[in-house]
């Protein structure tokens, strides 16, 4: 045999050895001394014992104590409210949240990387791995850096809910509504018509006490859904997390304007009182045939209502929109402040809890809703965000989230839509400027 060959046969041998024992190397340890290890969440996301895989669940925490010789232990405040606040005192004042906590990426990007309470995470976490949801986290990405991190899908947004005998009384089936959303039909056009229908004085004592549409919170038709439905969205946010003031596009006055005559021109709300809830009340007696309502907040509705039934449906398409679209929550991810030891042991961590086991219950986006449900179509109602999601903005401004988004958009007191938008212009886009105003200043330094 040539020594050429044999040389060649040598560094086969030697290349092939190599990668036998990189397949077999020991994975890194951590030895964490005993300490605690906290993860903070608005919701207790402690195992509980009415899961059907707590015992693998309490398994995995046990298993984690004892590899990484640490004690696991989960905080929260148990609102999601509440816990924001919290959070933001404590990192604002220099202490630590946690070794790990939740938190909407919105309300941390950019404010939070600017000014240097959280830290970059690519060090510590392997983004590419499958369970992580990569187009999330690379969408909040800065300065090009994660600053979080998320295996969150898309989630159910805000939708139509229907009063299943309330609309029979009126001769609108089930077969009827759910037949308009699977041609394309479902449109505010339809849902207007629908409304009108549905709004009656059944009694005959003059006054209406059946209502054909409703809203949750503190707006009888709150336009922020219908905005998102109609192809806009109420901010523009460019690349840099720069926001700019959106309420000026044709398709979002278009949208209010809708809303705004729903409740004016065609009265189909209950006008009995301004206060906030009003109309969440009407819906929960069965006084209302269609309800707006993000999904977040109805689960109830399916106890109250049992009697009557409920049926869901997407936001109406609007006449600019080419679509359904599914307008969810702002996604939340998993932040650690720069302050936190053993950074790459706790991502280790995190990575072992939300990595994909065979004992865990098969997820899709329907899952969560089964039990919930009056019929297999609200089931179809929700496979159909797929392809249509887009997460709602604006709220890293609270002064644009509780003025605008969670306030009554001018409806209640009859301020036309056009008026609205150009009055709140300028304090909006003060509100978003300062968003960055740390950069500014520390940039020129």
């Amino acid at each position: 045999m040539k020594k050429t060959t044999v040389r060649v046969l040598a560094l086969l041998m030697a290349l092939l050895l190599c990668m036998t024992a990189s397949a077999f190397a020991e994975e890194k340890t951590y030895d964490l001394g005993g300490r605690v290890v906290t993860i903070a969440h608005w919701y207790d996301q402690a195992p509980k014992e009415t899961s059907p895989t707590y015992l693998e669940e309490m398994a995995l925490i046990e298993h984690i104590n004892e590899k990484y010789n640490c004690k696991l232990q989960f905080e929260s405040t148990g609102d999601w409210h509440s816990y924001l606040s919290v959070i933001n005192v404590q990192a604002t004042s220099g202490e630590k949240i946690a070794d790990v906590f939740w938190a909407p990426f919105q309300q941390l990007v950019p404010k939070w990387v600017d000014n240097g309470l959280v830290a970059p995470l690519d060090d510590y976490f392997d983004f590419d791995a499958e369970v992580w949801n990569q187009t999330t986290n690379d969408e909040w990405m800065m300065n090009g850096k994660h600053y979080g991190i998320t295996s969150w899908g898309d989630a159910l947004g805000h939708v139509i809910l229907f009063n299943k005998r309330v609309c029979a009384e009126n001769g609108i089936t089930d077969e009827y509504l759910y037949d308009l959303q699977r041609n394309g039909e479902w449109t505010w056009e339809k849902l207007r018509e629908l409304a009108i229908k549905c709004t009656k004085d059944t009694d005959n004592d003059g006054a209406v006490d059946v209502y054909g549409f409703g809203s949750y919170g503190t707006c009888p038709t709150c336009p922020e859904a219908f905005v998102y439905a109609n192809g806009a969205c109420p901010v523009v946010v460019d690349e840099n997390f720069h926001y700019t003031y959106n309420l000026d596009d044709p398709r979002v006055i278009e949208a209010i304007q809708f809303c705004y005559d729903l409740f004016w021109t065609d009265q189909v709300c209950y006008m009995g009182s301004n206060a906030w809830g009003s109309w969440e009340g009407m819906w929960r007696m069965g006084k209302t045939a269609f309800y707006s309502v993000a999904a977040w907040n109805m689960m109830d509705y399916f106890e109250d209502l049992e009697d009557d039934e409920i049926g869901i449906l997407l936001i109406p398409k609007g006449p600019s929109a080419e679509d359904y679209v599914n307008a969810q929550s702002q996604p939340s991810g998993m932040f650690m402040q720069p302050m936190v030891e053993d950074k790459e042991a706790i991502a280790a961590i995190i990575m072992e809890l939300n990595a994909e086991y065979d004992w865990q219950i098969p997820h899709d986006v329907t899952s969560g809703y089964e039990n919930y449900v009056f019929d297999d179509e609200s089931l179809e109602t929700i496979a159909m965000i797929e392809g249509r999601t887009v997460t709602i903005m604006g709220e890293a401004s609270t002064y644009f989230r509780d003025s605008v988004l969670w306030n009554d958009w001018g409806i209640k007191d009859g301020i036309s839509p056009r008026t609205f938008v150009e009055t709140m212009k300028a304090s909006c886009q003060a509100s978003f400027d300062e968003l960055w105003q740390v950069k500014e200043q520390s940039g020129a330094e």
